[in-house]
Formats: structure tokens, sequence, C-alpha cells
């Protein structure tokens, strides 16, 4: 069976679970696959209902519950946030972009409310905030994902991120994390589930180790240099020639978007000032 046709990691990876263990919230984890291409037909509230209620039900730290979801639907707004967001043309395809704040202004208006000063002016909050926030993303694309809709994260939604606060009337103190386009997908997008990097390299006993770092790089490396993943996408690098008969793989792949940050993501270089801009927006690191 070609790699392009296998639709959930169990079945990449070899493992057989037994039936007690296989079970649906597995398949549905395991068979993730980020699409970007949708079809025009809406998503029913019924379904949107649900998925933002498996959202809102992810832990919180504290119970602070420090984020806020904005829905949006509207086809000049999706197209204002497209714009914003690296031109990504599914954001304006998706029916449904759901944007994932870090939320700490209603601390801010609570702690006011009962009569005290807001005191915690910390990077803890921020990160606080902003952990809870991506948890709500991660719950609604499975939640979404299990109803068979098609969904995508976007993280280019930081391009800009006064400007979005000005789009989605984000008061002070409440920043876009993250997005979500969800909808129906498009015949043809799918690609199948990509590899990832072997578990003995990402999942560590007991105490981090890195003794199979090496080898699991190398046998990674095969299997995406096997897919032709990289053809046609290799990153250059400023002032150098290409170097001849070069494996390119995940590694040389990575080590090139890492001397150059703006491959990460498209835009990363309109994230350089993004700590001043969320100070400015309200945030401390201190």
């Amino acid at each position: 069976m070609q790699n392009s046709l296998i639709r959930n990691r169990l079945e990449l990876e070899g493992m057989r679970l037994p039936p007690d263990v296989d079970n649906e919230t597995i398949r549905v984890l395991t068979s993730h696959e980020s699409i970007r291409g949708f079809q025009s037909t809406p998503v029913d509230d019924v379904r949107l209902q649900a998925i933002l209620v498996s959202a809102r039900s992810a832990p919180s730290s504290s119970n602070l519950q420090a984020y806020s979801i904005v829905v949006v639907k509207d086809a000049a707004r999706k197209k204002r946030l497209a714009a914003l967001s690296g031109n990504q043309r599914f954001i304006e395809e998706a029916p449904v972009f759901l944007v994932f704040c870090a939320d700490i202004y209603r601390l801010r208006y609570v702690t006011k409310r009962q009569g005290y000063r807001f005191a915690a002016e910390t990077l803890e909050m921020f990160l606080l905030a902003s952990v809870d926030a991506a948890l709500v993303l991660q719950n609604a694309l499975v939640a979404a994902e299990s109803l068979g809709l098609a969904t995508v994260p976007v993280g280019s939604i930081r391009n800009h991120p006064e400007e979005v606060a000005a789009e989605l009337a984000l008061p002070d103190s409440v920043y876009a994390l993250a997005g979500l386009a969800l909808g129906y997908e498009r015949e043809g997008v799918r690609r199948g589930v990509k590899p990832r990097l072997p578990a003995r390299v990402t999942v560590h006993e007991e105490q981090y180790s890195a003794v199979h770092l090496e080898d699991g790089l190398r046998e990674y490396d095969q299997v995406m240099i096997s897919r032709r993943t990289y053809d046609g996408r290799r990153v250059s690098i400023a002032g150098e020639p290409e170097r001849e008969g070069i494996e390119y793989g995940w590694c040389e792949h990575t080590a090139r978007r890492c001397t150059r940050p703006e491959t990460i993501a498209a835009s990363a270089s309109l994230r350089e000032n993004l700590r001043a801009i969320l100070e400015k927006m309200g945030f401390s690191f201190r």
C-alpha cells in the first residue's frame, strides 16, 4: 500500500492493539492529518456547539480558565484574518475559523471586581494562559475530527498580533495564540498521515536519555527520504552554495530551517518583536 493511502499512525508504524484498547478515541487521535482544503458546506450549529463544549472541557490550571475562543464565520473577516496570517487561502475556504486566545483580561477584571489589586504580572501567568489556550485548541481539534470534520491549526495568526487583536476586538491582556480552520475536506487534499520521529527519540522512561538519539535520527531520515518528503522543498543557506551529494532528509531540512527562522514560519521575521508587542498589549514577562 502506498503511504499516501495510510490514514492511521497505528497502521503506519505497524502497531497492533488488542480490541479492548483499540477504541474510537485512539483511532481519531492516531488518524490526525492537517487538511488545507475545504468545501463550502457549512458546519451545522449542533456540531459546532459540541466542538466548543468539548474544547471548554479541557483541563485548566487552578481552574483559572485563562483562555477565550473567538468563532469566526463572516467571509470578509476570514479573508482579512487570512491576509494577516500569511495569505493562507484555506482560512477563507473553511466555513469556521476558531481563534484561541490567552486571556488574562478576565482575571484582571475579576480581581478588580472583588476589590483587590492584580499582582500576577509574571511570565508564569503568561505561560499558564498560553497553555490553557493550547489545551482547549487540541480538544476542539479532536472533537471536530471525531465528527468527520477536517482541521488545521494556524500559528501564523501571531504574525500581526496587534492587527488581529483589532480585528477581533480583543481587549488588553488578550492575544491570539493560534487559530483552527475546520470544515469538510475537499476531495484530493489528503496525503496520508506523516511519519513521526521514533518513540525512542521522543519518549523517555523515568529520565531524559539521548542514548537512542543518533540511531533514531538516522532511521527517521531514511523514512523521510524514501517518501521524497522534501523534493522541491530544499531550504537554501544564505551565502553558501548547495552541497552536492548530501542526503536531504529531516535532519538536514530541520537544521537548515533552524539557521533561518523565517523558514520555520512563513513570516517568522514578523514575530521578532513579539515580546515587545505583547508587553504593549498588557502582558508581563518578569
